[in-house]
């Protein structure tokens, strides 16, 4: 569905593909790039590719295997963000090339087929904003806000568990002490100002997988002033896209 990354959460994604290359393969695997001993080796020479959308990119790959290229596979965790494909270049090298296709990061695989556990990761970046860089634009009906490792996805009305709905007027993520915030500002439509009770908004945290890791309501009673509303949600570590609601 949505989905975004960061380094924190390779792991995550890696071991996802673990399991899934366990099935492939009918074989024990981890989420490690070291070889099993005498197994034969995969080394990709680079270990992140960040692409535009549209936007092709390559990675060689050096591998060591009894059985040669016919034993190497390409598996990706989210084949939606990019698609990937191996050739032979022949000595002992293939190349991966990877198509970015939708905004976000995947984990693609590659692998022994005989043997899964004999492994290297490539992290690919699809469509996310440069270092430094962040741009909102639309995405179907939603508004999607990009920043270099995740994406804020939001509706330019948000509605509270008890009716208020509150404009957004701006959305930022604070980056301080290797703890991230995201923060937003919006105004109370008319009416609303006077709402009484908790106005409660939930924010929902996914990996770069696309598996949800903290659905997080916050509860707010009172305006900041007048109708002007700031709405904050700390950003759980591993998150690469978040769903306002």
């Amino acid at each position: 569905m949505f989905r975004i990354t960061d380094k924190m959460n390779l792991k995550t994604a890696a071991l996802l593909l673990a399991g899934l290359l366990g099935v492939t393969a009918a074989a024990p695997v981890t989420a490690q790039a070291a070889p099993v001993s005498g197994e034969g080796t995969i080394t990709a020479e680079e270990d992140m590719l960040s692409l535009d959308i549209g936007e092709t990119g390559t990675v060689k790959v050096d591998y060591d295997l009894a059985g040669g290229f016919a034993d190497l596979a390409v598996l990706t965790a989210d084949p939606g963000i990019a698609a990937v494909v191996l050739t032979d270049n022949g000595n002992g090298t293939a190349t991966l090339t990877a198509a970015a296709v939708s905004p976000g990061t995947t984990v693609a695989a590659v692998y022994r087929i005989s043997n899964a556990a004999v492994v290297d990761y490539i992290t690919i970046r699809s469509g996310l904003a440069q270092e430094g860089e962040v741009y909102t634009q639309m995405n179907g009906t939603s508004l999607v806000t990009v920043y270099e490792d995740r994406m804020v996805y939001y509706n330019s009305t948000l509605t509270g568990r008890n009716g208020a709905s509150v404009a957004i007027s701006g959305i930022g993520v604070e980056r301080e002490s290797g703890l991230d915030c995201l923060k937003v500002t919006g105004s109370l439509l008319s009416g609303d100002a006077k709402t009484p009770g908790m106005n409660i908004f939930y924010a929902d945290f996914y990996g770069a997988a696309g598996e949800l890791i903290k659905r997080q309501a916050l509860y707010t009673r009172n305006p900041v002033s007048g109708n002007t509303l700031e709405l904050e949600w700390y950003i759980p570590e591993g998150c690469t896209m978040i769903v306002l609601e």
